[in-house]
């Protein structure tokens, strides 16, 4: 790795950055600073998920949890039709005038079923946190997510379940709650994220995305998703991850994650060992921009 380019491409990251290359490591920012990693924590659900499929004891054809359209499988990679609650504006609005009050599991699923699905299972694609928050609710019926943390290479890792576990993280503002906050610790609970979100840190993260399930690495599972977005030339989703088969850096898996106070992303490039972190305090930053330019600055070509 050339630590000038990767100091040029992690410039105006305002957190943690930390790359990595086969047995070589180049980070800027505390990287044993924990973040309420959101979204990030979906491939994790879902390398959870597929442990218990591992273990016989559930198939990803099974019915999707609670009478929902769909399999495990179409939950995994967003293809159910369960709608999104996070496209739901009444979601956000109670977020920004009850942050300390979630709506309860119920409360989230019947705001999300009531409009009725996308599309029926297998006929589309639509990104979907109710998907991920009902596999959340399957694996609770297995001990829950967090007993599945230290075998997935997790066990700093935890749980973000009341509003004080935020104390752990870094501090950070947020627009997104009452009339603005400068920092969403005592703020926020963690229980409007309804499949959870953990709190963690970048070197906690770079074991797990350095141990991902094969299955969440076989581009058979990959299901274009349509539309076009920054960075991939392929832009696709396998089980839990987010996915370019046709990168120019080697197939692409990865994920994004935010919300109030913080924006994330890491992406991986299994085939050449590679992984590229980016934790923020900065609900607005472009964290998934910043985990390419890293990764391609860390593979670049020459001495």
């Amino acid at each position: 790795m050339k630590p000038d380019l990767l100091e040029a491409a992690a410039a105006g990251v305002p957190g943690t950055v930390l790359v990595a290359v086969g047995d070589a490591t180049w980070s800027a920012g505390a990287v044993d600073g924990r973040y309420p990693i959101y979204s990030l924590t979906k491939p994790v659900i879902a390398a959870a998920v597929l442990a218990l499929v591992d273990d016989g004891r559930i198939a990803l054809a099974d019915r999707a949890p609670d009478g929902w359209p769909g399999t495990v499988l179409q939950l995994l990679e967003h293809t159910s039709g369960a709608r999104d609650y996070g496209s739901l504006p009444a979601y956000h609005d109670a977020v920004r005038r009850r942050p300390l009050d979630p709506w309860s599991d119920d409360e989230l699923l019947d705001a999300a079923r009531r409009p009725g699905p996308d599309f029926p299972p297998g006929a589309a694609w639509a990104y979907s946190n109710t998907g991920y928050t009902l596999l959340r609710r399957l694996l609770d019926a297995h001990r829950g997510l967090a007993s599945f943390l230290p075998r997935l290479g997790l066990p700093r890792a935890s749980v973000a379940e009341r509003a004080e576990d935020l104390l752990a993280a870094v501090p950070a503002p947020s627009a997104l709650i009452a009339d603005g906050v400068t920092d969403v610790r005592g703020w926020y609970h963690p229980r409007w994220v309804g499949h959870r979100t953990l709190i963690a840190s970048a070197d906690d993260l770079l074991g797990f995305w350095r141990s991902l399930p094969s299955a969440m690495l076989d581009p058979t599972t990959f299901v274009p998703i349509g539309r076009n977005a920054p960075g991939f030339a392929e832009p696709s989703y396998g089980l839990g991850v987010m996915a370019d088969p046709r990168s120019p850096l080697g197939p692409v898996v990865g994920h994004g994650g935010g919300g109030p106070g913080y924006a994330h992303a890491v992406f991986a490039v299994p085939s050449r060992d590679a992984v590229g972190i980016v934790l923020t305090p900065d609900e607005t930053f472009d964290a998934q921009g910043a985990a390419f330019r890293l990764l391609s600055a860390a593979l670049s070509p020459g001495p």
